[in-house]
């Protein structure tokens, strides 16, 4: 179900809160753990009755309305508990000598068991709110046991050639390799890839009856796979349906073990065409169980697929791979012109066509899409046109729509924590340039990631989040890096991004202006311009707020201040290049943030102290920030930081205890120097101490010596060096070293054992 997805992670996320040790502490002390394990049982219900609404992809209004009424209060619990386990961790600044923010201060000025009063009071709030929500709503389901699956028609191998436009090029490709002279296999692959709707089906059916095909392959079959559904790949029943096509002499009633001993009798010594069309199995092993029983047949035999995921097609053996493009302008026009005029021998009307010439552009080049646009626009009128020109293919109603089901299939067949990334997708602008990093380091901050294996990282899980989406077609685009370090940026195809706003419902908001009220349900804010008024600031369940248009937006200091004060259930924030000079002290208010980029703002000075009370923070940006000369000395609190990215400002070394950041992951780079005039060797290696302990660095990193005119020579001690041998995860290291002409001697056998001590782990591929 749609509105699944996100409760889900919610869910999942409560479960791990109610784990935290420092808040069990609290209650337990004074006799109120049961709350917590009373909780902890409801949570564990609810996580079942979201389970089971999103088996079904279609429910009754009613059950909706219910299910959005447990998905806030999943929501609400989070928050609360969220705040709970933030207000038990920072309480342990107190025995560090750490400053506290307002809210830990006025939360704990009293009794201890006052504060374990309130929060088992409110912990038992939620958990009698979530029991009755969860209790009728797991009534609706009781009496449906069965999923409802909206599945797509079986297919067969026929068309009418003459109803394919745009697709001669694609056929005479394919029909090339397959009638190839250099073909030297008993049996080859070829898999055609693409999203829903842009007609591999159809392709296939092209080739399949192709008379050059016809007459090279004695034996072609046809098979409508449409695994989407199935826990298992059936293979007795693909190779049953198989053998029906090639025989009619076949009992319903056969073993396995008949049904493949007819099958391979039906394939020997045959030169055959097989077409396993909509095939949906990621899984290796369930292929290969399938792929060994069609073996068998003469030299020159081929097996075409057609899927929706990359990671499908590089299953198959070391078969060929050919990823369907959408049709060319000229094409779409052409498909349009046909379904919304017909075969008419006269002109069409110059004012339709122009209406229709925008229309077409809102199809993506999608040929089902074309074809269902078309069809609708078939004899109206030209105010019908009009209106269809202003509204979105999705919002078309289901009786006319035939493209978003079969889009949809796509999302329906994702596990809950793919669906919860790619619906906050539409945080983002169509056609907008995503940044991979930032996506990734969003998805982390919402708490989306759910790690694959057991040991695996967060990070790691979310890359290969990115990768299973975009295998399957719902990401396109993709620039890399020209140093071969991966995806830098990427689009989502318009029709996807569709898919992902109908699924989301109101929860997220990608909005031009902010001059209207924003709805209650609405989680996720992005703008695209500078029009944001008072209504937006004061939206307190708002978690993620960005800013995504191009250019410079210039935010005045009310509404910073408002904004921070108001909105103060955030998990993401983004205020990069708004020309912010001071950045409000009440940002350490913000308990739940775990994002924030601030980079860009060339006028920022000074980051406040109390920045270091965020103690949830996962990614800090502020990268180009010229005028920023130093990072807090408390910076070393914020342990949770898995991604700091500092480069473009002007700070001249970090804060002393940088070490203790050991969950860093990402570290754009790494300043090794002294505030004043004077340096010493000793500082020299002393700078790089906390760097050692940072081995869970991957990726990039820049380490930069910045030092003052004179040298010291001081004899001392010294840790052991080898402060980058152990960081195994880098693969591209950069030195630079900023000083004038150095005053004073240099140990030059110091110095040269200072560069032995800098060697890399033998992973590093680029120096």
């Amino acid at each position: 179900m749609d509105i699944i997805g996100t409760g889900l992670s919610a869910a999942q996320t409560l479960l791990a809160s109610l784990q935290c040790s420092e808040l069990q502490e609290i209650l337990s002390i004074f006799g109120y753990k049961s709350q917590l394990d009373d909780l902890r049982r409801t949570v564990f219900a609810v996580n079942a009755v979201l389970l089971d609404a999103e088996a079904k992809q279609e429910l009754s209004h009613e059950a909706q309305y219910k299910l959005q009424e447990l998905k806030d209060a999943v929501f609400e619990a989070d928050d609360l508990l969220d705040e709970f386990v933030t207000l038990a961790e920072q309480k342990q600044l107190l025995e560090t000598g750490g400053s506290l923010s307002k809210k830990v201060c006025r939360f704990f000025s009293d009794n201890p068991l006052g504060v374990a009063y309130r929060m088992s009071q409110g912990v038992k709030k939620i958990r009698k709110k979530l029991d009755a929500i969860a209790y009728n709503t797991q009534f609706s389901f009781k009496h449906d046991p069965e999923p409802i699956r909206r599945r797509r028609p079986e297919t067969c191998s026929y068309v009418d050639a003459g109803d394919i436009i745009g697709r001669k090029d694609d056929l005479e490709k394919i029909v090339g390799m397959m009638l190839g002279s250099n073909v030297q296999r008993d049996v080859s692959f070829l898999t055609i890839v693409g999203i829903g709707g842009l007609g591999k089906t159809a392709l296939a059916q092209l080739v399949h009856n192709d008379p050059r095909v016809i007459s090279a392959f004695p034996l072609r079959l046809w098979t409508c796979v449409s695994d989407q559904d199935q826990q298992q790949l059936d293979v007795k029943d693909i190779l049953f349906k198989i053998l029906a096509s090639a025989t009619d002499k076949l009992q319903k009633d056969s073993t396995m073990d008949q049904v493949q001993k007819q099958l391979r009798d039906q394939l020997a010594g045959k030169k055959y065409l097989l077409v396993l069309d909509d095939v949906w199995s990621e899984k290796c092993d369930q292929w290969r169980d399938l792929e060994r029983f069609l073996i068998g047949g003469q030299r020159g035999s081929w097996i075409l697929l057609t899927t929706r995921s990359l990671a499908t097609a590089k299953i198959i053996g070391d078969g060929l791979t050919h990823e369907l493009q959408g049709l060319s302008e000229e094409n779409s026009w052409c498909l349009f012109e046909r379904m919304a005029f017909g075969l008419q021998s006269s002109k069409p009307p110059e004012d339709l066509v122009n209406i229709g010439q925008e229309i077409v552009k809102g199809c993506s080049r999608v040929p089902l899409a074309i074809r269902v646009v078309g069809s609708l626009l078939y004899g109206q009128d030209k105010s019908k046109w009009l209106s269809l020109a202003q509204i979105r293919l999705a919002n078309l109603r289901e009786s006319q729509n035939d493209i978003m089901p079969i889009l949809k299939l796509s999302y329906h067949n994702l596990e809950s924590p793919l669906k919860s990334c790619f619906s906050y997708c539409a945080l983002f602008p169509k056609d907008y340039l995503i940044r991979k990093e930032m996506l990734i380091s969003l998805w982390m901050a919402q708490g989306y990631i759910v790690p694959l294996d057991e040991g695996q990282n967060i990070e790691d899980a979310a890359e290969e989040y990115f990768s299973i989406l975009l295998q399957r077609c719902f990401f396109q685009d993709v620039c890399r890096s020209v140093l071969g370090f991966g995806i830098l940026f990427f689009k989502i195809h318009d029709l996807m991004h569709d898919v992902a706003q109908i699924v989301t419902k109101q929860e997220i908001c990608a909005t031009y202006n902010l001059e209207d009220n924003l709805d209650n349900k609405v989680r996720h804010l992005s703008v695209s311009t500078n029009k944001v008024t008072r209504c937006s600031l004061y939206k307190s369940h708002i978690r993620t707020y960005v800013f995504v248009g191009g250019g410079e937006v210039k935010l005045n200091q009310f509404f910073t201040e408002a904004l921070l004060a108001n909105c103060i259930r955030l998990r993401a924030l983004d205020l990069s290049h708004k020309s912010i000079k001071t950045l409000p002290e009440s940002i350490g208010e913000l308990l739940h943030l775990r994002y924030l980029n601030l980079s860009g703002n060339n006028r920022l000075e000074v980051l406040p102290k109390s920045i270091t009370k965020l103690c949830n923070l996962q990614t800090l940006e502020i990268s180009d920030c010229f005028q920023l000369k130093e990072l807090p000395k408390d910076l070393t609190r914020l342990v949770k930081l898995r991604t700091l990215i500092t480069y473009g400002c002007g700070m001249k070394c970090f804060p002393k205890g940088m070490g203790k950041l050991i969950n860093l992951h990402r570290l754009s780079n790494f300043i090794v120097g002294v505030e004043g005039s004077n340096s010493t060797t000793k500082q020299w290696f002393d700078g790089l101490d906390d760097l050692k302990a940072m081995n869970n660095l991957k990726g990039s990193l820049k380490v930069q010596f910045k030092w003052p005119k004179n040298v010291i020579k001081v004899d001392g001690s010294r840790t052991e060096g080898q402060y980058l041998r152990f960081k195994e995860h880098l693969n591209r290291l950069t030195f630079r070293f900023h000083h004038q002409e150095v005053v004073g001697d240099v140990d030059t056998e110091e110095a040269r054992r200072f560069m032995e001590d800098l060697q890399p782990h033998s992973n590093l591929k680029y120096l």
